[in-house]
């Protein structure tokens, strides 16, 4: 589960990021251009309304087996699930699915700790130490998907290395760090011109590298807000990990219980301390 061998993905323009951007939207009417501090503002009054999440998902996972056909190529396992998503803000986040009643998959994050448990075979939970060498490293990182649901303010500060990029569908903001002498990227967020809403966000490590891809596809009205119910992401690593949720039942109103977010080893799982390995 280590990320370190991802691919080198450095960004050739302000916008570019882990993939193709959606195509350019048909002729119509000229749409008014807002600054990147209105889009900003906007999104994050809609962020600041999003404080914690109760949903039940419908969980598509995809992920190597460690195994090899015979034509020597990796060999991947997709599993459907049913279970829920809870999130609060500001670090706290466990999704959990079942296939025929049995618990199979688990990921979460809390102040303290985070952690990923698949049972395809082997009943092995992986956690480590927030804030530790390997909460980066790690190719399903419960921070990162925090990031990828997209309900986050961005508050840029005085920094300099950010571009925004007005496109036909979309703009985008674009940041980046500096890199022995050169600017590398560290995050994409594509915000809908219509709704202002994040539709895509990427994620790099420190080097420039692509470690997150996720889309955010569809948005429905919960109350007076609109809260995305359908993503798409993949974490980039060692090994590739495909991740889709659709959320159902959405309550931004529901009071979750705190113990929810603590971790507490799976019954019977081989514990593997992050932290403790090399």
């Amino acid at each position: 589960m280590d990320r370190l061998a991802v691919g080198l993905v450095l960004a050739a323009a302000a916008a570019a990021g882990c993939g193709p951007t959606r195509g350019s939207a048909a002729p119509g009417a000229p749409q008014a251009v807002l600054s990147r501090d209105e889009v900003l503002r906007a999104h994050n009054a809609w962020a600041d309304s999003i404080q914690h999440v109760w949903s039940r998902a419908a969980i598509l996972l995809n992920f190597p087996t460690g195994d090899v056909d015979d034509q020597g190529r990796g060999k991947r396992l997709q599993q459907d699930l049913d279970g829920h998503l809870f999130l609060q803000k500001p670090e706290n986040l466990f999704i959990h699915g079942q296939v025929l009643g049995h618990e199979v998959f688990a990921v979460g994050m809390n102040p303290r700790k985070f952690w990923l448990w698949v049972r395809p075979r082997v009943n092995t939970v992986w956690v480590g130490d927030r804030g530790g060498a390997w909460e980066s490293r790690f190719v399903v990182a419960p921070k990162d998907l925090m990031t990828a649901i997209g309900a986050f303010r961005i508050d840029l500060g005085a920094q300099e290395n950010v571009a925004f990029v007005v496109e036909d569908r979309h703009y985008v903001l674009a940041e980046d760090r500096a890199l022995d002498g050169k600017r590398v990227p560290m995050r994409r967020v594509w915000f809908d011109r219509q709704t202002l809403r994040p539709a895509r966000v990427d994620l790099f490590d420190e080097r420039g590298r692509c470690i997150l891809m996720a889309e955010l596809m569809r948005y429905e009205r919960t109350g007076r807000v609109d809260v995305c119910t359908v993503f798409r992401a993949r974490f980039y690593g060692d090994e590739e990990v495909d991740l889709v949720l659709r959320l159902s039942g959405v309550d931004l109103e529901k009071r979750i219980n705190p113990p929810v977010f603590e971790y507490r080893p799976p019954e019977g799982a081989v514990e593997k301390n992050l932290d403790e390995m090399k």
